[in-house]
């Protein structure tokens, strides 16, 4: 595989990705089939691979914790509504949420995902 591709530079076949250099300022993210590179927008010269959606190093992302603002954002209850339902009981402290530093309560929001599962459906029952 050769540095400079023949005919236009944006020539690359669908198995080679060269990464040379240009001095253009814009890139482009450029797709073929399951690949993805960055690109200059003006001449296509690829810079370097995009990552891929099934990276392992991406494949766990890490845990997503919430203000409550954030998550009564993502709930159909208002701020008041979780703090209440903190003071009840309902979310427990190192459950569904933690206080870092003995501050402002932080939700875990996969427990918080599992805890909507766990409710009735009010709707149905009798």
């Amino acid at each position: 595989m050769s540095s400079t591709p023949s005919g236009s530079l944006g020539g690359y076949s669908a198995g080679e990705v060269n990464l040379l250099a240009c001095a253009h300022a814009v890139v482009k993210l450029r797709t073929d089939g399951n690949r993805a590179w960055w690109a200059c927008e003006t001449c296509g010269i690829p810079f370097s691979p995009a990552a891929s959606p099934i990276d392992p190093i991406d494949a766990t992302s890490a845990p997503e914790y919430l203000s409550i603002r954030q998550l009564a954002d993502r709930i159909p209850y208002s701020e008041g509504a979780i703090r209440n339902m903190m003071s009840r009981g309902v979310f427990r402290l190192g459950v569904h949420y933690t206080k870092p530093n003995g501050g402002r309560p932080i939700f875990h929001w996969p427990a918080v995902q599992e805890w909507t599962r766990s409710q009735p459906d009010r709707k149905h029952a009798g």
